[in-house]
Protein backbone atom coordinates (compact mmCIF):
# COMPACT_ATOMS: atom_id res chain seq x y z
CA UNK A 1 0.00 0.00 0.00
CA UNK A 2 1.48 3.16 -1.31
CA UNK A 3 1.82 5.43 1.72
CA UNK A 4 1.49 9.45 2.12
CA UNK A 5 3.81 11.72 4.08
CA UNK A 6 3.00 13.28 6.82
CA UNK A 7 2.08 16.95 6.90
CA UNK A 8 -0.55 18.87 5.72
CA UNK A 9 -0.72 20.29 1.98
CA UNK A 10 -1.80 23.77 2.25
CA UNK A 11 0.65 24.80 5.35
CA UNK A 12 2.53 28.20 5.51
CA UNK A 13 5.12 27.20 2.59
CA UNK A 14 2.82 26.53 0.34
CA UNK A 15 0.90 29.74 1.26
CA UNK A 16 4.61 31.67 0.95
CA UNK A 17 4.84 29.79 -2.55
CA UNK A 18 1.69 31.08 -3.77
CA UNK A 19 1.92 34.71 -2.44
CA UNK A 20 5.29 34.84 -4.21
CA UNK A 21 4.00 34.03 -7.21
CA UNK A 22 1.28 36.26 -6.81
CA UNK A 23 3.35 39.04 -6.62
CA UNK A 24 5.00 37.88 -9.95
CA UNK A 25 2.20 37.64 -11.48
CA UNK A 26 0.72 41.35 -10.52
CA UNK A 27 4.16 42.67 -11.87
CA UNK A 28 4.06 41.28 -15.29
CA UNK A 29 0.17 41.89 -15.51
CA UNK A 30 1.08 45.66 -14.97
CA UNK A 31 3.74 45.28 -17.71
CA UNK A 32 1.32 43.72 -20.16
CA UNK A 33 -0.74 46.38 -19.37
CA UNK A 34 1.43 49.45 -19.98
CA UNK A 35 3.40 47.83 -22.59
CA UNK A 36 3.84 49.92 -25.72
CA UNK A 37 3.64 48.39 -28.22
CA UNK A 38 3.20 50.61 -30.72
CA UNK A 39 6.67 52.20 -29.91
CA UNK A 40 8.19 48.52 -31.90
CA UNK A 41 5.02 47.90 -33.89
CA UNK A 42 2.97 50.89 -34.93
CA UNK A 43 -1.03 50.44 -35.30
CA UNK A 44 -1.16 50.99 -38.75
CA UNK A 45 -4.81 49.97 -39.62
CA UNK A 46 -8.25 49.97 -38.55
CA UNK A 47 -8.41 46.60 -36.75
CA UNK A 48 -4.74 46.90 -35.20
CA UNK A 49 -6.35 48.46 -32.03
CA UNK A 50 -8.55 46.32 -31.53
CA UNK A 51 -6.61 43.00 -32.41
CA UNK A 52 -3.55 44.40 -29.92
CA UNK A 53 -6.42 44.68 -27.44
CA UNK A 54 -7.75 40.97 -27.84
CA UNK A 55 -3.61 39.88 -27.64
CA UNK A 56 -3.32 42.25 -24.41
CA UNK A 57 -6.31 40.30 -23.06
CA UNK A 58 -4.63 36.61 -23.78
CA UNK A 59 -1.51 37.86 -22.84
CA UNK A 60 -3.35 39.61 -19.33
CA UNK A 61 -4.82 36.25 -17.86
CA UNK A 62 -1.86 33.91 -19.59
CA UNK A 63 0.93 35.19 -17.06
CA UNK A 64 -0.49 34.10 -13.92
CA UNK A 65 -1.84 30.86 -15.48
CA UNK A 66 2.50 30.60 -16.97
CA UNK A 67 3.29 31.63 -13.18
CA UNK A 68 1.43 29.64 -11.58
CA UNK A 69 1.88 26.48 -13.51
CA UNK A 70 5.39 26.18 -13.82
CA UNK A 71 5.84 27.79 -9.93
CA UNK A 72 3.80 25.19 -8.72
CA UNK A 73 5.57 22.32 -10.77
CA UNK A 74 8.88 24.02 -9.51
CA UNK A 75 7.69 23.75 -5.53
CA UNK A 76 6.16 20.57 -5.73
CA UNK A 77 9.15 18.90 -7.52
CA UNK A 78 11.46 20.62 -4.85
CA UNK A 79 8.97 20.03 -1.82
CA UNK A 80 7.61 16.23 -2.56
CA UNK A 81 11.01 15.26 -3.68
CA UNK A 82 12.55 11.41 -3.48
CA UNK A 83 14.35 11.13 0.02
CA UNK A 84 16.95 8.36 0.98
CA UNK A 85 14.22 7.22 3.76
CA UNK A 86 10.92 7.57 1.43
CA UNK A 87 9.51 4.49 -0.17
CA UNK A 88 9.57 3.95 -4.00
CA UNK A 89 5.44 4.18 -3.95
CA UNK A 90 5.34 7.23 -1.50
CA UNK A 91 2.79 10.20 -2.58
CA UNK A 92 4.06 13.49 -1.66
CA UNK A 93 0.57 14.36 -0.91
CA UNK A 94 -2.84 13.19 -1.66
CA UNK A 95 -5.07 15.48 -4.13
CA UNK A 96 -7.17 13.08 -6.29
CA UNK A 97 -11.32 13.88 -5.90
CA UNK A 98 -10.39 16.86 -4.05
CA UNK A 99 -13.84 18.03 -5.84
CA UNK A 100 -12.52 21.83 -4.40
CA UNK A 101 -9.04 21.57 -6.46
CA UNK A 102 -10.64 19.86 -9.63
CA UNK A 103 -13.44 22.61 -9.68
CA UNK A 104 -11.13 25.62 -9.57
CA UNK A 105 -8.72 24.61 -12.58
CA UNK A 106 -12.14 23.61 -14.68
CA UNK A 107 -14.32 26.34 -14.32
CA UNK A 108 -11.50 29.15 -14.27
CA UNK A 109 -9.74 28.21 -17.55
CA UNK A 110 -13.51 27.32 -19.11
CA UNK A 111 -14.71 30.99 -17.99
CA UNK A 112 -11.75 32.85 -19.51
CA UNK A 113 -12.06 30.87 -22.87
CA UNK A 114 -15.75 31.51 -22.74
CA UNK A 115 -14.67 35.23 -22.06
CA UNK A 116 -11.91 35.22 -24.88
CA UNK A 117 -14.60 33.64 -27.62
CA UNK A 118 -16.78 36.49 -26.61
CA UNK A 119 -13.99 38.45 -27.14
CA UNK A 120 -12.41 37.54 -30.36
CA UNK A 121 -16.45 37.26 -31.89
CA UNK A 122 -16.50 40.74 -32.02
CA UNK A 123 -13.54 41.68 -33.27
CA UNK A 124 -11.99 38.65 -35.71
CA UNK A 125 -15.39 39.44 -37.90
CA UNK A 126 -13.96 42.82 -38.51
CA UNK A 127 -11.61 41.52 -41.29
CA UNK A 128 -14.81 39.25 -42.84
CA UNK A 129 -17.78 41.80 -42.85
CA UNK A 130 -20.45 41.07 -45.17
CA UNK A 131 -23.67 43.17 -46.93
CA UNK A 132 -23.15 46.96 -46.16
CA UNK A 133 -20.41 46.82 -43.81
CA UNK A 134 -18.29 45.37 -46.65
CA UNK A 135 -18.93 47.94 -49.04
CA UNK A 136 -15.19 49.34 -50.31
CA UNK A 137 -13.86 52.79 -51.58
CA UNK A 138 -11.21 50.34 -52.71
CA UNK A 139 -11.65 46.69 -54.23
CA UNK A 140 -8.18 44.53 -55.44
CA UNK A 141 -6.76 40.82 -55.78
CA UNK A 142 -3.66 39.46 -53.78
CA UNK A 143 -2.37 37.05 -55.53
CA UNK A 144 1.00 34.67 -54.02
CA UNK A 145 3.13 32.85 -56.33
CA UNK A 146 6.18 31.10 -56.04
CA UNK A 147 7.92 33.30 -55.00
CA UNK A 148 6.16 36.66 -55.14
CA UNK A 149 3.03 38.66 -54.67
CA UNK A 150 0.97 40.24 -57.43
CA UNK A 151 -1.30 42.48 -56.71
CA UNK A 152 -4.21 43.31 -59.39
CA UNK A 153 -5.57 46.67 -59.11
CA UNK A 154 -9.38 48.00 -61.28
CA UNK A 155 -8.58 49.78 -64.10
CA UNK A 156 -4.99 48.81 -64.32
CA UNK A 157 -4.29 46.44 -67.31
CA UNK A 158 -0.88 45.37 -65.48
CA UNK A 159 -0.68 43.63 -62.19
CA UNK A 160 2.23 45.31 -59.94
CA UNK A 161 4.79 43.02 -58.38
CA UNK A 162 5.40 42.56 -54.82
CA UNK A 163 4.65 46.60 -53.75
CA UNK A 164 1.39 47.46 -52.78
CA UNK A 165 0.34 51.08 -52.49
CA UNK A 166 -3.16 51.91 -50.90
CA UNK A 167 -4.67 55.48 -50.21
CA UNK A 168 -4.91 56.21 -46.71
CA UNK A 169 -7.94 56.43 -44.70
CA UNK A 170 -10.55 54.56 -47.83
CA UNK A 171 -11.89 51.24 -46.99
CA UNK A 172 -10.55 48.37 -48.90
CA UNK A 173 -11.35 44.63 -49.89
CA UNK A 174 -8.71 42.41 -50.62
CA UNK A 175 -9.23 39.27 -52.42
CA UNK A 176 -6.42 37.33 -51.41
CA UNK A 177 -5.69 33.39 -52.81
CA UNK A 178 -3.00 31.55 -54.38
CA UNK A 179 -1.74 31.14 -57.62
CA UNK A 180 -0.43 27.93 -57.43
CA UNK A 181 -2.93 25.44 -58.68
CA UNK A 182 -2.55 26.77 -61.59
CA UNK A 183 0.83 27.90 -62.59
CA UNK A 184 2.74 25.45 -61.96
CA UNK A 185 1.78 21.81 -62.80
CA UNK A 186 5.12 20.41 -61.88
CA UNK A 187 5.39 21.15 -58.46
CA UNK A 188 1.65 21.39 -58.03
CA UNK A 189 -0.25 23.55 -55.23
CA UNK A 190 1.21 25.91 -52.81
CA UNK A 191 0.05 27.57 -49.65
CA UNK A 192 1.38 30.99 -48.98
CA UNK A 193 0.29 33.68 -46.27
CA UNK A 194 -0.56 37.15 -46.31
CA UNK A 195 1.40 38.86 -42.96
CA UNK A 196 1.36 42.86 -42.61
CA UNK A 197 2.43 43.19 -38.94
CA UNK A 198 1.56 46.92 -39.08
CA UNK A 199 -1.95 45.84 -40.17
CA UNK A 200 -2.48 42.98 -37.62
CA UNK A 201 -3.10 41.35 -40.75
CA UNK A 202 -2.29 37.78 -41.41
CA UNK A 203 -4.55 35.31 -44.27
CA UNK A 204 -3.93 32.03 -45.99
CA UNK A 205 -3.75 32.64 -49.44
CA UNK A 206 -5.11 29.12 -50.58
CA UNK A 207 -4.98 28.30 -53.95
CA UNK A 208 -8.74 27.63 -55.14
CA UNK A 209 -10.04 29.67 -52.63
CA UNK A 210 -10.40 33.46 -52.70
CA UNK A 211 -10.96 35.31 -49.09
CA UNK A 212 -11.86 38.85 -49.04
CA UNK A 213 -10.51 40.97 -45.88
CA UNK A 214 -11.43 44.08 -44.80
CA UNK A 215 -9.82 47.25 -43.55
CA UNK A 216 -8.47 50.79 -43.81
CA UNK A 217 -5.01 51.49 -43.79
CA UNK A 218 -4.66 54.93 -41.06
CA UNK A 219 -1.05 55.62 -41.42
CA UNK A 220 0.96 56.84 -43.85
CA UNK A 221 4.24 55.02 -44.19
CA UNK A 222 5.86 51.87 -45.88
CA UNK A 223 4.74 48.16 -44.21
CA UNK A 224 5.89 45.36 -44.51
CA UNK A 225 4.25 42.16 -46.46
CA UNK A 226 5.77 38.64 -45.53
CA UNK A 227 4.85 34.85 -46.58
CA UNK A 228 4.59 33.39 -43.11
CA UNK A 229 3.70 30.03 -44.63
CA UNK A 230 7.06 27.51 -45.58
CA UNK A 231 6.35 27.57 -48.92
CA UNK A 232 9.22 25.77 -50.76
CA UNK A 233 13.19 26.74 -51.98
CA UNK A 234 12.42 29.89 -52.24
CA UNK A 235 10.50 30.78 -49.00
CA UNK A 236 12.92 33.29 -47.30
CA UNK A 237 12.72 35.78 -50.82
CA UNK A 238 8.93 36.00 -50.50
CA UNK A 239 8.32 39.56 -48.76
CA UNK A 240 7.08 42.70 -50.46
CA UNK A 241 5.36 46.10 -49.09
CA UNK A 242 2.77 47.76 -48.22
CA UNK A 243 3.09 51.54 -49.05
CA UNK A 244 0.50 53.88 -47.81
CA UNK A 245 0.21 56.84 -49.56
CA UNK A 246 -2.40 60.38 -48.76
CA UNK A 247 -4.92 60.45 -51.37
CA UNK A 248 -3.00 63.01 -54.01
CA UNK A 249 0.12 61.09 -54.07
CA UNK A 250 -1.70 57.56 -54.52
CA UNK A 251 -3.72 59.16 -57.62
CA UNK A 252 -0.68 60.71 -58.97
CA UNK A 253 1.13 56.81 -58.54
CA UNK A 254 -2.27 55.32 -59.77
CA UNK A 255 -1.90 57.51 -63.00
CA UNK A 256 2.25 56.70 -63.61
CA UNK A 257 1.15 53.36 -63.93
CA UNK A 258 -2.02 53.94 -66.27
CA UNK A 259 0.84 55.83 -68.33
CA UNK A 260 3.33 53.03 -68.27
CA UNK A 261 0.72 50.52 -69.44
CA UNK A 262 -0.38 52.25 -71.97
CA UNK A 263 3.19 53.23 -73.22
CA UNK A 264 5.09 50.31 -75.23
CA UNK A 265 7.61 48.62 -73.30
CA UNK A 266 11.14 49.11 -74.60
CA UNK A 267 13.29 46.84 -75.82
CA UNK A 268 16.53 45.79 -73.17
CA UNK A 269 19.82 46.83 -74.43
CA UNK A 270 22.37 44.00 -74.02
CA UNK A 271 25.02 45.63 -74.89
CA UNK A 272 27.76 46.15 -71.95
CA UNK A 273 26.12 43.20 -69.82
CA UNK A 274 29.10 42.42 -67.64
CA UNK A 275 29.21 38.43 -67.60
CA UNK A 276 30.56 38.59 -63.50
CA UNK A 277 27.59 41.31 -62.73
CA UNK A 278 25.28 38.68 -64.25
CA UNK A 279 26.95 35.68 -62.07
CA UNK A 280 26.35 37.48 -59.00
CA UNK A 281 23.25 38.52 -59.41
CA UNK A 282 22.42 34.72 -60.70
CA UNK A 283 23.33 33.34 -57.42
CA UNK A 284 21.19 35.47 -55.07
CA UNK A 285 18.15 35.41 -57.23
CA UNK A 286 18.07 33.02 -59.47
CA UNK A 287 19.24 29.57 -58.03
CA UNK A 288 15.93 28.99 -56.02
CA UNK A 289 14.52 28.08 -59.59
CA UNK A 290 17.18 27.21 -61.65
CA UNK A 291 20.45 25.54 -61.71
CA UNK A 292 23.22 26.30 -63.93
CA UNK A 293 23.76 23.10 -65.27
CA UNK A 294 22.31 20.89 -68.14
CA UNK A 295 18.03 21.02 -69.26
CA UNK A 296 17.24 18.12 -67.03
CA UNK A 297 18.75 19.25 -64.02
CA UNK A 298 15.42 21.23 -63.17
CA UNK A 299 14.46 23.03 -59.46
CA UNK A 300 11.14 24.67 -59.92
CA UNK A 301 12.50 25.79 -63.55
CA UNK A 302 15.15 23.77 -66.09
CA UNK A 303 18.33 24.02 -65.92
CA UNK A 304 19.95 26.82 -68.31
CA UNK A 305 23.55 26.06 -68.84
CA UNK A 306 23.53 26.06 -72.71
CA UNK A 307 20.57 27.79 -73.27
CA UNK A 308 21.76 29.28 -76.34
CA UNK A 309 23.87 26.14 -77.83
CA UNK A 310 22.47 23.45 -77.08
CA UNK A 311 20.26 21.53 -79.53
CA UNK A 312 18.27 19.39 -77.26
CA UNK A 313 17.53 22.39 -75.48
CA UNK A 314 13.83 23.10 -75.75
CA UNK A 315 12.07 26.30 -76.80
CA UNK A 316 11.72 28.88 -74.41
CA UNK A 317 7.89 28.71 -71.83
CA UNK A 318 6.76 30.89 -74.03
CA UNK A 319 7.27 29.32 -77.22
CA UNK A 320 10.32 31.31 -78.77
CA UNK A 321 13.59 30.45 -79.66
CA UNK A 322 16.50 30.76 -77.06
CA UNK A 323 18.25 34.40 -78.30
CA UNK A 324 19.41 36.49 -76.02
CA UNK A 325 16.68 39.30 -76.84
CA UNK A 326 14.20 36.61 -76.37
CA UNK A 327 15.52 35.24 -72.80
CA UNK A 328 15.61 39.24 -72.06
CA UNK A 329 12.35 39.49 -73.31
CA UNK A 330 11.09 37.03 -71.14
CA UNK A 331 12.84 38.43 -67.87
CA UNK A 332 11.41 41.90 -68.71
CA UNK A 333 8.00 40.43 -69.53
CA UNK A 334 7.48 37.65 -67.36
CA UNK A 335 6.27 34.59 -69.34
CA UNK A 336 3.52 31.56 -68.85
CA UNK A 337 4.04 27.79 -70.02
CA UNK A 338 3.88 24.17 -69.95
CA UNK A 339 6.95 24.36 -68.10
CA UNK A 340 5.86 26.62 -65.37
CA UNK A 341 5.99 30.41 -64.66
CA UNK A 342 8.25 32.97 -65.23
CA UNK A 343 7.81 36.20 -63.10
CA UNK A 344 8.43 39.67 -64.73
CA UNK A 345 11.11 41.88 -64.35
CA UNK A 346 9.18 43.91 -61.12
CA UNK A 347 8.49 40.65 -59.52
CA UNK A 348 11.91 39.85 -59.71
CA UNK A 349 13.48 43.40 -58.36
CA UNK A 350 15.49 43.96 -61.64
CA UNK A 351 16.63 46.37 -63.57
CA UNK A 352 17.62 47.08 -67.47
CA UNK A 353 20.73 46.66 -66.35
CA UNK A 354 20.52 44.01 -64.51
CA UNK A 355 19.16 41.55 -67.53
CA UNK A 356 22.07 42.46 -69.82
CA UNK A 357 24.33 41.26 -67.06
CA UNK A 358 22.15 37.81 -66.22
CA UNK A 359 22.30 37.41 -70.04
CA UNK A 360 25.45 38.02 -70.74
CA UNK A 361 26.55 35.64 -68.05
CA UNK A 362 23.92 33.01 -69.41
CA UNK A 363 25.89 33.32 -72.67
CA UNK A 364 28.94 31.95 -70.65
CA UNK A 365 27.40 28.60 -69.54
CA UNK A 366 28.38 25.97 -71.84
Amino acid sequence: MRQERSGPLLDAGFWRAVIVMGIISAVLMYVVVVFPITRFLPEASSVSVPIDKLFRFCWFFGVPILVYVNGMMIYFAIRYRHRPDDPMDAVGSQIHDNRALEAAWTIGPAVLMVALAVFSYFIIPMYYPTGQAAASAVTMEAIGHKWYFEFRYPGLKQSVMNVMHLPVGVPVTLDITSAEATDDVLTGAVLHSFWVPEFRLKQDMIPGMVVPIHFTPTEVGTYRIICSEFCGQGHSHMWGSVVVDSKPDFDRWYAAQQHAAAAPAAAINLAGGDAAAGQTLFNAKCTVCHNAAPFAQRKVGPGLAGLFNDPAHPNLVNGQKATPQNVAGILQHGAHGTMGVMPDMQANGLTPSDIANLVAFLKTLH
